[in-house]
């Protein structure tokens, strides 16, 4: 349902500021990038205040970065014979493991009036927000502003060739645990409107899996030593909803605001499905970079002013 602004209203008089709070079951990739793109458009529009979205992927998945190739973002015959399967996002960066984790997506509108004034800026206080949720559950996590330190500024190896995962590189503002990361985002910006996706690993099958499908085949990333998980991070498994309540409180607490949690009605959801069957679920969108995330067509975004943060 589109949120009503006159209950927002109310609430903002009587206490803070209100966003909304979407948390879905597992559900596949193409539907998964369909309903935050259509958040996504609500906030663009003034439908919608801020939205912070809670989900898992039903099956394994990798989601790779808009300007992304699959054939070079991960292993694609490694990635079919085991039953993984991948969708290109909306947002820049790089290829992330989709299995065992738990995935955000902030969706905003009016940036500026909510202190988002840059790409850069929003990404240091969306991680804050979960560093600060993180350590009232415990987690030793830090957020350093550091340079990419494995592999260089464009997350390459020396050889400059081959791309590496999102999470075998730290970089400003990352989310780490003894050095080794922990949570990684991207974000993609238009005018004033923002969608920002992140991944936290729950387990350490995730980190597992990502050392088996995100390689070119020629060599491995030794993840192990780069990225951590909740797992690892805790020294046991936490449960979802323990993790949900984390980033829950650190976004409340961080934002200053309350969440009204919001199920989306009968209509928004066959928009989500429409726009994952003609969109996200076609050779088109997944395998030919450069596509129209709007039209379809092959067009360069670079020349048109398209922003993505390509940190993560």
């Amino acid at each position: 349902m589109v949120f009503d602004k006159n209950v927002i209203a109310k609430k903002v008089l009587k206490s803070k500021r209100v966003w909304s709070l979407v948390i879905h079951p597992p559900l596949d990739g193409y539907l998964n990038m369909a309903i935050d793109e259509v958040l996504y458009e609500e906030a663009r529009s003034g439908k919608r205040p801020p939205t912070l979205r809670l989900y898992q992927w039903e099956g394994d998945w990798v989601s790779i970065g808009y300007f992304q190739r699959p054939e070079r973002a991960l292993n694609v015959e490694q990635a079919k014979e085991l039953g993984v399967s991948w969708v290109r996002r909306q947002t820049g960066g790089k290829a992330v493991v989709h299995s065992e984790d738990l995935t955000y997506s902030l969706a905003a509108g009016d940036a500026q009036r909510w202190g988002w004034p840059s790409l850069k800026e929003t990404y240091r206080q969306v991680a804050c927000a979960i560093a600060s949720g993180f350590k009232q559950a415990g987690l030793p996590v830090d957020v350093p502003k550091a340079t990419e330190r494995a592999f260089g500024k464009q997350g390459k190896f020396n050889d400059g060739v081959a791309p590496v995962p999102c999470f075998a590189v730290a970089s400003d503002y990352e989310i780490t645990v003894g050095g080794k990361k922990l949570v990684g985002s991207a974000q993609y910006r238009s005018g004033d409107a923002f969608l920002q996706h992140g991944s936290v690993p729950l387990t350490n099958y995730n980190r597992n899996l990502a050392e088996e499908v995100l390689t070119d085949g020629r060599r491995r990333f030794n993840l192990n030593a780069r990225y951590t998980t909740i797992e690892e991070a805790a020294g046991r498994r936490l449960g979802t909803e323990d993790v949900i309540g984390a980033l829950k409180g650190g976004f409340a607490q961080t934002f200053d605001v309350d969440f009204e949690e919001e199920e989306l009605d009968a209509g928004q959801m066959e928009a989500a499905r429409e726009l994952a069957r003609g969109k996200y679920a076609t050779l088109v969108w997944n395998e030919e970079r450069g596509c129209s995330r709007d039209t379809g067509k092959f067009e360069s975004f670079r020349k048109k002013g398209r922003k993505c943060l390509t940190i993560s």
